[in-house]
């Protein structure tokens, strides 16, 4: 087997679906589907006993679910520390169990999601989840395989200090995430949830019909509302906001109140929502007083909005490579030489209290 060769376990329920999949995958280069089976009890005792490097986990099934498997993958994890972790895409349909099911799963470790595709014939289905199916599969390999650049080699190492602007002054934070967003949000925000009277306002990549499910599930983990988007909301003091899926988010200046908009434009680095966009809005109306935050994600989306942020006059902070579950938008944001201080996730709560006007005490 070729060294790179990512080795696959398809788990689902449906006969007909393991076949489109296992046929999918054996034309895709440098993959081996080592085994296919039913069940999250079957896919244990497969995992625990063969070499598996990314299940495909049906999110819903009978017996042990997809949730309950998630978790039990996570433990043996855990358990085998010394030794590459088993990573798990997750297939969905997107019915409303479906969706609640896929974003509790996101944020309990998932890589991501794919959902099952029923756009015709079956050779139909097998070219649209081919082509997911590579992207997903990039997503892999950039977490097991990427690069591991220092960020002396990019552009310098930024600042840890504070800026001398100090503690206090900002006014609004602004959250750029995609890949390994959902888990890495429900560590980053019960940090954050009620201690402080700035807005928070967060651009997840996430498909349209997902981002409502994902503000509430959020929501309950930390015990504070998140707000999704919505068009002519008006922005309030410690409130938490997440773009909707399928839309971009934008900030504009009403008389003395602040609104969200919703838009509809093309989408910007193959994102909608898209980081760029809100940050170019939101520096315009914050200006000086806004902190935007790079976080985990593929690609590139945010490296031309904290230049904006950057002109004016606001801070910009990217998440470390080690803490990333994707080092793709964090480092695109650094090679723009913008970037105040690169943080590990723990850092990050700490730093913006810090920062940021009316912080509150527990």
């Amino acid at each position: 087997m070729v060294p790179d060769t990512i080795r696959v376990l398809i788990v689902d329920d449906s006969r007909i679906f393991r076949g489109v999949l296992e046929r999918t995958f054996t034309d895709i280069p440098n993959v081996a589907v080592v085994g296919s089976v039913f069940n999250g009890e079957k896919a244990l005792e497969f995992v625990k006993s063969a070499p598996v490097d990314l299940v495909t986990l049906d999110i819903e099934m009978p017996g042990l679910g997809g949730l309950a498997t998630l978790k039990a993958i996570r433990e043996l994890n855990r358990e085998r520390s010394n030794q590459p972790p088993i990573e798990v895409l997750l297939i969905s349909a997107l019915t409303r169990q479906g969706a609640r099911c896929t974003v509790e799963g996101l944020q309990l470790g998932a890589i991501d999601f794919v959902l099952k595709p029923n756009v015709g014939t079956e050779s139909d289905n097998m070219t649209a989840i081919r082509k997911i199916l590579i992207d997903k599969l990039g997503i892999y390999r950039m977490k097991r395989f990427g690069r591991s650049e220092s960020i002396e080699s990019l552009s310098g190492p930024p600042s840890r200090s504070l800026p001398t602007k100090g503690d206090g002054t900002y006014k609004a934070i602004a959250i750029g995430i995609s890949t390994g967003g959902p888990e890495t949000l429900s560590l980053l925000l019960p940090q954050l949830a009620g201690k402080t009277s700035a807005p928070i306002f967060i651009v997840q990549h996430i498909l349209s019909g997902l981002s409502k499910y994902m503000a509430e599930s959020l929501g309950r983990r930390i015990g504070h509302e998140i707000f999704e988007a919505q068009e002519g909301l008006v922005v309030q003091p410690g409130h938490i906001y997440m773009a909707q899926g399928g839309l971009h988010m934008v900030l504009r200046s009403k008389g003395s109140n602040i609104e969200i908009g919703l838009s509809d434009a093309p989408p910007e680095n193959h994102s909608r929502p898209a980081v760029d966009v809100f940050l170019r809005s939101a520096s315009a109306v914050y200006g000086p007083n806004l902190i935007a935050a790079i976080m985990t994600g593929m690609l590139n989306d945010g490296a031309s909005g904290v230049r904006s942020v950057k002109r004016a006059g606001g801070l910009v902070i990217a998440q470390d490579q080690a803490t990333s579950v994707i080092w793709g938008m964090p480092r695109a944001a650094i090679e723009t030489g913008v970037v105040d201080m690169v943080l590990p996730l723990e850092e990050f709560a700490p730093t913006f209290l810090r920062l940021v006007k009316g912080t509150h005490s527990e």
